[in-house]
């Protein structure tokens, strides 16, 4: 590791251990490899803000410059991986062409703390427009097939039982909408993280007049940090950004869930497709959802880590472990959500429903009992909780008898009703037949916003396919504004080069 801090014989006369070389100082490549843009771009923006503000000359400004463009013409992560990887890995480099007196100008008045500061709102602000596009891809996945299935009834469960009747366009559409929540917490996200630390030092910034204002304009920062101490040392947002995976994370495991229960053998509403699905080495009839586990075990395993991020950031404000090792878990769970949400978007939009047993399921389990208690109030006059404990008496005694539904006439009814409550009832066949009819208990709701009438749903779906497109556009633009930040450091180190 070419180490331009730890240098042996200055402050300290030993080599760094290998073991805390190897996990935390500077840490594991593969974590660090996370910030070298970040790292990069940092180096080139600060040198600028220091040729302008009359800290260095254009000469060594150029040289510097220079050098990093050199670097990217090898390859950043080849670069730096051989430099080790750490913060100042762009100095080694440059080092290493120019010498310690030439390179040892582009830390002047910045810290490892606003690199490590900068690094983290960097990245996780150029994450942000990619995990909104894949959120929005399972978004549309889920309405693409909810649009196909307005019209197809299912029983609604509560508590593993039959609950009322609903659709499964109404199903995929509430599975659609936590997603959409979580775009919006995202985007949020993106605008919480739009200051700059960058010329914060270690708390207190530094002696060198170096506009901060113009390193964060060069980084895609909207505006800076007032508070120097803030910028570096807190971490709220990095906490925010890791509740908003945990919880889009936990939405996915739900979808997952269900899934899960709906292509079991004894259920079958539900089949995957091949390619997400696993055979057994001695049971050769067996198709094992295997996406599905994995989505359920990883997300147990992700939000398990979440508690340890809360631990993590509730040390004393001016810690250590924290500022690296938060960001270093934000990485790794971002990586593994963006393949939850692309894996579970291809998994909706290929899954088979059976329409038929989804039918046929919703006409058991007294799927329609809460629609005859309602008849019960409309046609025949009893009050709501009347009606509900007369349906109560009658669903256990059908059950008791082994009579189904559809064998129910006004004269069982009245029976039941003059036991419950001391007097006949007069209810019609056709109420009785209309009320257990799982299309026409959906139709009945069509005045009900937001309810699984077909009308309803169809409502829903438009306004999801509006919202989709609004959220695409927003997170078009995020990239489009990282993309211009970009565009206009290399265009102000063109100008420098190019300079006589």
């Amino acid at each position: 590791m070419a180490d331009v801090v730890r240098q042996v014989g200055a402050r300290l006369t030993k080599q760094v251990d290998p073991l805390l070389q190897k996990r935390f100082y500077p840490g594991s490549i593969t974590n660090l490899r996370h910030s070298y843009l970040a790292f990069h771009s940092f180096d080139k923006a600060h040198t600028i803000a220091l040729l302008e503000g009359g800290l260095i000359s254009r000469d060594i400004a150029r040289s510097l410059l220079g050098g990093l463009r050199n670097m990217e013409a090898e390859g950043i992560e080849t670069v730096r991986d051989r430099m080790g990887g750490g913060r100042h890995s762009g100095e080694a480099f440059l080092t290493e062409t120019l010498g310690s007196t030439g390179a040892g100008w582009i830390n002047m008045g910045r810290s490892s703390g606003d690199l490590d500061a900068v690094a983290w709102r960097f990245n996780l602000r150029r994450s942000i427009p990619r995990l909104v596009a894949k959120l929005n891809d399972l978004r549309e996945s889920l309405v693409n097939v909810a649009a196909l299935h307005v019209n197809t009834v299912m029983p609604a469960f509560s508590i593993g039982q039959h609950a009322q009747c609903t659709s499964l366009g109404h199903v995929l559409l509430s599975w659609e909408a936590p997603f959409a929540r979580d775009v919006r917490r995202a985007l949020a996200l993106f605008e919480e993280v739009a200051e700059s630390p960058a010329g914060s030092g270690i708390m207190t910034g530094s002696p060198f007049r170096i506009s901060r204002a113009r390193t964060a304009a060069l980084l895609g920062f909207d505006a800076v940090q007032i508070n120097t101490r803030d910028a570096v040392i807190n971490l709220d947002s990095l906490l925010h950004a890791h509740s908003l995976l945990s919880i889009a994370i936990s939405n996915a495991a739900s979808v997952a869930s269900d899934l899960y229960l709906w292509t079991m053998s004894t259920i079958k509403f539900a089949e995957l497709d091949d390619r997400y699905c696993s055979t057994s080495s001695i049971m050769p009839q067996k198709k094992n959802s295997w996406a599905l586990a994995w989505i359920r075990g990883q997300s147990a395993v992700e939000l398990n880590k979440m508690g340890g991020i809360f631990s993590l950031l509730k040390t004393e404000s001016d810690g250590l472990e924290d500022t690296l090792m938060a960001p270093w878990s934000y990485y790794e769970a971002r990586e593994t959500a963006e393949d939850m949400f692309e894996m579970l978007s291809g998994i909706v939009g290929s899954v088979r429903f059976d329409a038929a047993r989804l039918r046929d399921s919703a006409s058991q389990g007294w799927t329609q009992a809460a629609d005859l208690a309602a008849a019960l109030t409309q046609h025949g006059g009893l009050s709501w909780r009347d009606a509900h404990q007369v349906l109560a008496h009658l669903v256990r005694e059908t059950i008791e008898q082994n009579i189904s539904p559809a064998e129910i006439d006004p004269a069982y009814i009245s029976a039941i009703a003059e036991k419950v409550l001391g007097q006949p009832l007069t209810i019609s066949q056709q109420h009785i037949t209309e009320a257990l009819d799982p299309e026409l208990s959906l139709k009945a709701r069509h005045f009900v916003e937001g309810s699984p009438a077909p009308n309803q749903v169809a409502h829903q779906l438009e306004k999801a396919r509006e919202t989709i497109a609004a959220d695409r556009g927003a997170g078009a633009a995020l990239s489009a504004r990282l993309d211009k930040a970009g565009a206009d450091l290399e265009a102000a180190i063109d100008a420098i080069l190019a300079a006589e």
